[in-house]
């Protein structure tokens, strides 16, 4: 399901029926390679209060798709060192910053995300 960045409690109170009837089923989060892609998957854990986990989000995806990287903005720093002091998302995190990097999920190969 697309949900556009942020969810509204619109969206919130759908997954919360659809989880009810599914309890059993795995739940994944694909979101831009960035500290917002992972503020928003926190945002979608705490409202849904459901175990996401993130797909395709990871330091090898920024490496394999290196040449389509655009460097971090100066908030994204900011965020990513309030995750990593948070304990969330530390590799992949710490990788962008050493890497001043972060990666646009549109250019995740649809071969690889037609693997869930």
């Amino acid at each position: 399901m697309y949900l556009a960045g942020y969810h509204n409690s619109a969206k919130t109170n759908f997954l919360k029926l659809i989880n009810q009837h599914n309890q059993r089923k795995n739940w994944y989060h694909f979101g831009d390679l960035d500290p917002d892609g992972f503020y928003i998957l926190e945002h979608l854990k705490m409202t849904t209060n459901i175990d996401f986990e993130s797909k395709f989000m990871n330091a090898e995806y920024l490496k394999k798709y290196k040449q389509y990287r655009k460097e971090l903005a100066e908030n994204d720093k900011v965020k990513a060192k309030n995750l990593i002091e948070s304990g969330k998302y530390k590799e992949v995190l710490e990788y962008m910053l050493e890497n001043n990097c972060k990666l646009e999920q549109e250019i995740i190969s649809l071969e690889e995300i037609t693997e869930i």
